[in-house]
């Protein structure tokens, strides 16, 4: 019993290894970030042409440019977040894993002004790590990448309860690892009743 419990435990902590990395780096970059603030600086500015059908809404426009230019792993805009700049042109801000894609409709010139803005990789670490698998409508990769979040998640459970068991199970305990459950528990418990 004791093999096939830590195979499952060797396995299961590779098969989480690379989220755990990952959480971990997000975690520190978002401990030294200064604020949650997104960059709003243009990477890459192209234009397209593109002619709006006279009387249609803000969102068949949205709708329009988005299946026209299918800008990679974003989705349709939320008739919500529909907005005019100063000027009176469409804003459409595409958010996505990677950044934003920002479109403004240039109806008067016939044409769509696209900025491409990046987030830094802190913040595209911060953005991959938070995925799950309950964003029906959010494009495969991402959703692939929340399913891996979610085995993951299990798989890291079965790394701890198999841990604790190859430990419980050894024949020999350390006195650190008494004092490591210890401390670890009281802190814990101590955390949860503060925070209560």
């Amino acid at each position: 019993m004791r093999n096939l419990v830590l195979k499952l435990h060797i396995y299961a902590g590779l098969l989480t290894f690379t989220q755990l990395t990952l959480y971990g780096t997000a975690g520190l970059v978002a401990t030294v970030q200064r604020g949650a603030e997104r960059p709003k600086i243009a990477h890459t500015t192209r234009y397209v042409p593109f002619t709006v059908v006279p009387s249609s809404t803000d969102q068949e426009v949205a709708d329009a440019v988005f299946d026209a230019l299918k800008l990679p792993l974003s989705r349709r805009m939320p008739g919500w977040f529909l907005r005019r700049t100063s000027d009176n042109d469409l804003l459409l801000d595409f958010y996505n894993i990677n950044g934003i894609w920002r479109v403004v409709v240039l109806e008067r010139e016939d044409r769509l002004r696209i900025e491409e803005i990046r987030n830094s990789t802190g913040l595209f670490l911060a953005d991959v790590h938070g995925m799950t698998p309950g964003d029906a409508e959010a494009p495969s990769l991402v959703r692939a990448w929340a399913f891996y979040n979610e085995f993951a998640m299990w798989c890291l459970l079965a790394f701890c309860l198999s841990g604790g068991y190859l430990w419980l199970s050894a024949a020999t305990r350390a006195t650190w690892a008494w004092v490591s459950l210890g401390g670890g528990t009281l802190t814990f418990a101590a955390l949860w009743m503060t925070f209560r």
